[in-house]
């Protein structure tokens, strides 16, 4: 018992003096470290305990992230870890008044070596609100500007409608739902897959990581059309009030639309034809003017491609009274068609060396005649048939001259001349 008790000081501090060494050894060998990680993710538990009460929740501030987690422990435990092993978790059974859950951080191996575990956040912030929903109708639009020469025509999706459903203040400032389909430079129809983006009342984009959509994405179909540029063609019916004719004028505007459609079925249209009652001049004796929707009379397969264009073309036709006009044409400005052998026939002038041949048509035209312009003749098989012959014989006929006139012009009366037949010796 003595040898036990013996020296007790000079043995305690031998032992102090042991735990020291071992200390020291320990931290020389294996000293206490730190690391840092960024950016851990917190997992919330427990959620259903707001998701069973008809709400929902939405994590404010990004804080169910935590910016960095600084680890202190033995640089042989430090090496064994990495970011994987971090587990923050936040329970939602201990929601505080404020909305607040605490973030409780360990790791997932090593734990009870670790000295200490410090985050750089510690409560995940959430807002809680009842939970909403409604449906709204899916809009499709493009943007992008195409190849010269063609143009959009149909755009639809398989879709028309989407469902939302997520915190009752988001689910209330939505207004509408819609995909965009970007053009640039194609020239052939468009089939793809677009996300739906949500909107407020002012067109802005409402952040939708709140908002559980029913579908995110849906089927667009975006139809391409090439264009052409085409001549309108007015059908003018009917016939001006008696003493009164069409001057062949006819002012269109615009002249020429530009239509859209499958380049096959553009290949074959080299016009619009307007055929409308609007442009029936019967009984006028003034202008037509009248206004005619231009698409009515497209093609099938095909549509107009101007936007600021509204599908309306007017036309003025041109009705003028009809004018007349007196000349004394020289008797040798007649001549013989279809003369028979064997008989001398000529225009008998013996009487007379002008006829006189009154005209009807436009002035303008009528203006620009002269008795020398003006020519005419005497069919002789004519004249065999108006005079009831079998044949022709000598002596004098009256007949009719036919006139060599411009568009437009008539003779108002018949004229005739005298024809001297004579057989040959």
């Amino acid at each position: 018992m003595k040898k036990l008790t013996a020296n007790w000081g000079l043995k305690l501090a031998s032992l102090i003096f042991a735990v020291i060494v071992w200390f020291l050894i320990t931290n020389i060998n294996d000293p206490v470290t730190s690391v840092r990680y960024t950016n851990i993710p917190v997992t919330l538990k427990n959620t259903n305990l707001i998701t069973d009460q008809g709400q929902v929740y939405t994590v404010l501030d990004g804080s169910d992230t935590i910016s960095s987690v600084t680890i202190f422990a033995p640089r042989s435990i430090i090496d064994s870890l990495n970011q994987n092993n971090i587990v923050a978790t936040a329970d939602l059974q201990d929601l505080s008044s404020l909305n607040t859950v605490s973030i409780q951080v360990i790791t997932n191996k090593y734990y009870d070596k670790i000295e200490s575990i410090t985050p750089s956040s510690s409560v995940v912030k959430l807002s809680v609100e009842r939970k909403a929903s409604k449906s709204l109708a899916l809009s499709a639009t493009t943007s992008g500007t195409l190849t010269d020469g063609y143009v959009i025509g149909d755009v639809s999706t398989e879709q028309n409608m989407i469902r939302i459903s997520g915190p009752e203040s988001v689910v209330g400032s939505v207004k509408y739902a819609a995909v965009d389909v970007d053009v640039t430079g194609f020239t052939s129809n468009i089939g793809t897959d677009a996300d739906i983006v949500l909107y407020d009342a002012n067109g802005d984009t409402i952040d939708s990581t709140s908002v559980s959509m029913n579908i995110k994405t849906v089927r667009v179909n975006v139809v391409i059309y090439e264009t052409k540029y085409v001549p309108l063609n007015f059908v003018v019916k009917g016939e001006p009030a008696t003493g009164h004719m069409l001057t062949g004028r006819v002012e269109k505007n615009p002249t020429e639309v530009l239509i859209a459609g499958r380049s096959s079925t553009l290949a074959g249209i080299n016009e619009i034809r307007i055929d409308d009652e609007a442009v029936d001049v019967t009984g006028f004796t003034g202008n037509l003017n009248a206004s005619v929707d231009v698409s009515k009379y497209l093609p099938n397969g095909v549509t107009l491609a101007d936007d600021d264009y509204n599908g309306m073309a007017s036309v003025v036709v041109y009705v003028e009274a009809i004018a007349t006009k007196t000349l004394d044409v020289d008797i040798g400005h007649v001549g013989l068609k279809n003369q028979v052998e064997g008989f001398n026939i000529e225009v008998d002038d013996s009487e007379y060396n002008t006829v006189s041949l009154t005209l009807q048509g436009l002035k303008a035209t009528l203006d620009t005649l002269d008795e020398s312009d003006l020519n005419g003749t005497v069919d002789v098989e004519k004249v065999i048939q108006n005079n009831n012959l079998d044949h022709l014989s000598e002596g004098t006929y009256s007949a009719a001259v036919d006139w060599v006139l411009p568009d437009g012009v008539t003779v108002k009366t018949p004229v005739e001349v005298y024809v001297k037949v004579e057989k040959k010796d």
